[in-house]
């Protein structure tokens, strides 16, 4: 994986029959072949003490394509790691070997960049295109993408391998690889499918997670993107229903494959572009790329296993492609207008009529009561005083009769 003509520049015991290393040669290959090992190590224990199970991703089929990068990323530790042979005997020698570390860590290069990729276009198929998984494209692609897999290994030692050039596989410095007198097949049967692997799962799964999250919508049969502030995104779930929810869910889940691809391959990819610029590039910066690189089986076992949790319960939700309420659109336009205000009511003309009418009613109501409270307080003043007349009559009776006695 290092840039070959660096140490047949600067290590004047290198030729195509052996390498011998010197101690700083040795320590870093030990950090690139431990690391492989534990990549592989992580990758059969999760094999054997918890397996991925098909019904997590019921009726996705992408048990299959998980199972393939997992795969992929033993066969690219396995090579790392059969670096430890060249430890033991202190140096690098051409042999069989030799050429079959060359042939596995670029089948599990080639494999990792195009199962990756892989992932991230069955969810664009699957979560943006709506398209149903069906198991004989599952086996087609398994098949084909293996098929491909092996062409682009073994198109090198049986058709591009010439006398005059020397073997395809052979020393590259500390390890075995594609042949320094093969610059141009390396570039483009191995860097270049690794960054065009990156760059289009990133893209596929933005894509994805604009839709599924309500970014990229269609209206009016157009596709518009919607940009959304973030206090303001519930204008984006007023159109979620419980298969739009949990297509977010499963989404948010597997973007972080592709992502780790991604960020584990740039520091390897920018020491190969500057040994393609012809610069030099320090064996221990060379040594820190390849062990983030070789971590790629690991991050893969570690991502299975903690993003497991957050996966909906696929096998109680009907299937991603189920066709949905032709209302949505209406729905969509409501909200790509502005949506409705949370927690406000607009008053109707009825209710400001009822409100009027009953006001009114209210007002009558209250001088009514308060004409009733008038007569009944001057009545009772009317029959005070005629109490009182009354009671002064009988007074000078009784004093008048009192008197003539």
């Amino acid at each position: 994986m290092a840039n070959s003509e660096y140490w047949i520049r600067d290590v004047s015991n290198s030729t195509l029959s052996n390498f011998v290393y010197t101690p700083s040669y040795t320590n870093g290959v030990i950090c690139i072949a431990v690391t492989g090992l534990v990549s592989l190590i992580a990758i059969l224990c999760l094999l054997v003490a918890k397996p991925p199970k098909p019904g997590t991703y019921h009726h996705t089929y992408l048990f299959g394509y998980l199972l393939s990068l997992l795969f992929a990323n033993a066969l690219l530790s396995g090579g790392s790691a059969m670096s430890l042979e060249w430890i033991t005997l202190g140096e690098v020698t051409f042999g069989p070997f030799c050429t079959a570390q060359a042939a596995l860590k670029l089948t599990g290069s080639v494999a990792t960049a195009l199962w990756s990729f892989m992932i991230a276009f069955h969810l664009f198929k699957l979560l943006f295109l709506r398209s149903p998984a069906t198991k004989l494209a599952f086996w087609i692609t398994i098949i084909v993408g293996w098929g491909a897999v092996i062409a682009v290994v073994m198109v090198g030692p049986m058709a591009i391998q010439k006398n005059e050039r020397g073997p395809y596989f052979g020393i590259t410095g500390p390890w075995c690889w594609i042949n320094d007198a093969y610059p141009q097949e390396r570039k483009y049967l191995e860097y270049f499918l690794e960054l065009l692997s990156a760059g289009l799962s990133i893209i596929l799964n933005t894509i994805v997670l604009l839709r599924v999250r309500g970014n990229l919508v269609v209206i009016n049969g157009k596709w518009k993107l919607r940009h959304i502030p973030s206090s303001e995104s519930w204008r984006l779930a007023i159109d979620r229903d419980l298969i739009d929810s949990n297509m977010l869910k499963f989404a948010q889940s597997m973007v972080w494959f592709p992502v780790a691809y991604t960020v584990l391959l740039l520091p390897v990819t920018i020491t190969r572009l500057n040994d393609f610029a012809g610069q030099r590039t320090p064996f221990a910066v060379i040594v820190f790329t390849d062990v983030l690189y070789n971590m790629i089986g690991l991050v893969t076992v570690i991502l299975l296993i903690t993003t497991r949790r957050y996966y909906p319960d696929l096998d109680s939700l009907p299937d991603f492609n189920t066709q949905r309420n032709q209302q949505r659109e209406s729905t969509l336009a409501l909200a790509e207008n502005g949506g409705v205000r949370p927690f406000t009511l607009e008053r109707s003309l009825t209710a400001e009529s009822y409100q009027s009418r009953r006001a009114l009613s209210l007002a009558l109501h209250r001088d009514a009561s308060t004409s009733s409270i008038a007569s009944s307080r001057s009545a009772i003043s009317q029959g005070r005083v005629t109490i009182t007349a009354d009671l002064l009559t009988r007074q000078v009776s009784v004093a008048s009769a009192s008197h003539s006695n």
